[in-house]
């Protein structure tokens, strides 16, 4: 089952979450390798430092080795916790903890005691498996198939160091060697897999976030837009009364007529609380598989009921049923969201600009079986988009419709989106209107 494309503005929150989750991980490596580094130094020194094996050699590479890893790592927490990581940075921070592993133990490989037996004899190589297998938590699958790739390469490099330098001490050969590389490889491996898990499972749930982010923004506006519907309500409870009191009064057909227009702006609100409601239910669920032809036949049904004196046309309509009937398109919401599509773009090009509207509406269904996208257009022969409704091949809000609230066809340019699709409308050349709406195919 293929997965929809989230529409730009929830991949840019989904996005933000990962990036968010990304420093997260990359702060407690950090923290990590901070804390690892100042535990190497406490031992290093409390076996003697410069004194040590090695000897001042030693002491030069170990201090500032060790002093260096534990200062970036300061700095990468401090940068972590104010989510400066990228991308980028995350690679380059698990090329470094690769780094500084490595460059810890070419102290072991060039001063050793006398009964060193070879670098893959002791367990200080084991910490490459760890360094590869925690690129998990950057939740980035760059960061983790570089860093394995840089554990794998720097390992190689610092084998063969020691078997050319301790040759007659080294007891191991190709066999252990391939023995490592398979554990650090297989590492590497499984953190790819958890991080790409991790990774499509914080997108969903930032995704999730927005969505319910995002409707609780627009409850909070149309709260604030519609704050005065108890007005609007006692003011028509106010008329009705007043009529009843002077049914025949002087007063009344102004009575009336101010309570049919109060009770035309409660009917509008209505109207639009229902709309962006279900808008909003529907973008929020999940896309699922949808027939097209059965779904456009349905809702051209309860529309000509509406408009008895509307023309439906499907283009070709016998061939049309045949290309259509096994034609599915993933849509948010399902069969209601893709039938809340059509059935406003249906009433959309019946009511035209509210004065005249269309007598004819044509519906074609154009599969794209390469591209993985069903092209669904609608046009008709009414008066067409006004100016100022359309910003390029976008529809904006507003309306001319008397009683509309211009609430359409954004719900509708948003559910769409929602479904990884996208929706374009114009005026052609020849007249009239037409929207184009293109979804992911189903199959």
């Amino acid at each position: 089952m293929s997965l929809s494309p989230r529409p730009p503005a929830l991949e840019q929150m989904a996005q933000r979450v990962l990036s968010d989750a990304s420093n997260v991980g990359e702060a407690l490596v950090s923290g990590v390798r901070m804390v690892f580094c100042a535990l190497i130094l406490a031992r290093f020194l409390a076996l003697g430092g410069a004194h040590a094996e090695g000897g001042a050699a030693a002491a030069w590479l170990q201090l500032p080795l060790l002093l260096g890893s534990i200062a970036v790592s300061a700095l990468a927490l401090w940068a972590a916790r104010r989510r400066m990581f990228g991308a980028k940075l995350l690679v380059a921070s698990t090329v470094l903890d690769a780094v500084f592993a490595h460059a810890s133990l070419l102290s072991t490989v060039l001063w050793h005691g006398p009964h060193y037996t070879g670098l893959l004899r002791m367990p200080d190589p084991a910490a490459a498996i760890a360094v590869a297998f925690i690129t998990a938590l950057r939740l980035s699958p760059a960061a983790a198939w570089i860093g394995t790739t840089a554990n794998l390469l720097l390992m190689g490099g610092l084998t063969a160091l020691d078997l050319h330098v301790n040759a007659g001490k080294a007891t191991y050969g190709a066999k252990e060697l391939l023995l490592l590389f398979i554990f650090i490889g297989s590492a590497g491996i499984v953190a790819s897999v958890i991080c790409g898990i991790a990774r499509r499972l914080v997108l969903d749930a930032g995704t999730a976030s927005a969505h319910i982010e995002r409707a609780r923004t627009n409850l909070r506006a149309l709260l604030r837009e519609h704050h005065d519907v108890r007005t609007l309500l006692s003011a028509a409870r106010l008329r009705a009364d007043l009529l009843l009191r002077e049914p025949m009064g002087a007063s009344a057909p102004g009575h009336a007529s101010a309570l049919v227009q109060d009770l035309g702006e409660l009917t509008r609100f209505i109207e639009s609380v229902k709309t962006r409601t279900l808008g909003e239910l529907t973008v929020i669920e999940d896309a699922t598989a949808v027939n097209v032809s059965a779904t456009l036949r349905r809702a051209m049904e309860v529309v000509q009921t509406r408009f008895s004196r509307v023309r439906f046309e499907l283009e070709g309509t016998a061939g049309l049923g045949r290309a259509a009937n096994d034609v599915c398109v993933r849509v948010v919401g399902g069969e209601r969201g893709l039938t809340h599509v059509v059935t406003n773009l249906f009433v959309n090009a019946c009511e035209g600009d509210g004065r005249q509207g269309a007598r004819t509406v044509r519906i074609s269904v154009a599969p794209n079986p390469a591209l993985h996208r069903v092209l669904l257009s609608v046009s008709d022969d009414g008066p067409g988009f006004q100016p100022g409704l359309l910003e390029g091949e976008r529809p904006r809000g507003g309306t001319t419709k008397p009683e509309g609230s211009g609430l359409g066809m954004l719900l509708v340019s948003g559910l769409v989106e929602a479904s990884g699709g996208t929706l374009r409308a114009c005026n052609p050349p020849e007249g009239g209107a037409r929207v184009e709406v293109t979804l992911p195919s189903s199959g």
